[in-house]
């Protein structure tokens, strides 16, 4: 009952505050956004790496349990576990490198499927996973990178063409709150994926869970300090509004919340 009631608090404030940003979106940004400031820069440079690392250890995990496994469907699974580590690895290059990977694509394309095939070489002669905290983490990441992160981040945003701030014309006619979607128009500001993928941490509660209260607590505690700040830094940098980095979140949260129960 009390865990029933937590959820109902949660989503009440993410009610109030969707509805306050709706209103106090523009103002919000205008009093916030530095676009020079330091930290928010460096994390919007490399505030996707925790998460990214979230993911590929959730493949990784995956594979080793399958990778034994025969059927049409198992081998559907281990093709698209290598292509996306492969990419996933290529874009951490990109992210560490400055864009030098895209610069250099087809060289560092061949650096990242080299690095996943020894990856995986590796996975095939170590013993398989047989740990169910293991297992069950692996898919709860797996669900919410394609539903949490794919789905309903990146469709959403081509489909809401929302204008971010810093792109907005001196007039800020161009803003629209979050709640009118604007069709594919190129910008893809709502919502936010930085914001997202820092609630990807949210998987590692799984690993802990039969762990010291205390101790899933304080990891709660430090998850939550880490997207707070990496929200935020969002809308200092001008790449979101508030409401932006609300529903990135909501939307990772649910997809994290719905996967661990299921």
């Amino acid at each position: 009952m009390k865990k029933y009631r937590l959820e109902v608090v949660l989503v009440l404030i993410w009610i109030v505050l969707a509805v306050v940003f709706g209103f106090y979106d523009l103002e919000i940004s205008k009093n916030l956004v530095d676009q020079n400031s330091g930290w928010a820069k460096f994390l919007e440079n490399y505030g996707m790496i925790p998460g990214l690392f979230i993911i590929l250890s959730g493949i990784y995990i995956c594979y080793s349990f399958i990778k034994t496994k025969s059927d049409v469907w198992s081998y559907i699974q281990k093709i698209v576990f290598f292509l996306v580590s492969s990419g996933l690895i290529f874009y951490l290059f990109d992210i560490l490198l400055d864009n030098i990977a895209s610069e250099h694509l087809f060289l560092f394309l061949i650096i990242s499927f080299s690095i996943s095939i020894i990856i995986f070489i590796t996975l095939n002669k170590r013993n398989q996973v047989q740990s169910t905290i293991a297992i069950k983490y692996s898919k709860v990441v797996l669900g919410m990178a394609l539903l949490g992160y794919v789905i309903c981040i990146q469709v959403v945003k081509t489909f809401w063409g929302r204008v971010r701030f810093r792109e907005l014309d001196a007039a800020f006619s161009q803003f629209t709150p979050w709640y009118l979607p604007q069709g594919i128009t190129g910008f893809d500001s709502f919502p936010s994926g930085h914001a997202a993928m820092g609630w990807m941490l949210l998987a590692l509660l799984i690993l802990i869970s039969n762990k010291k209260e205390w101790v899933k607590y304080l990891a709660f505690l430090l998850i939550f300090i880490w997207e707070v700040v990496l929200a935020l830094s969002r809308v200092v940098i001008g790449a979101h509004y508030a409401s932006d980095v609300l529903f990135g979140s909501y939307f990772i949260i649910i997809s994290f919340i719905y996967f661990s129960k299921k």
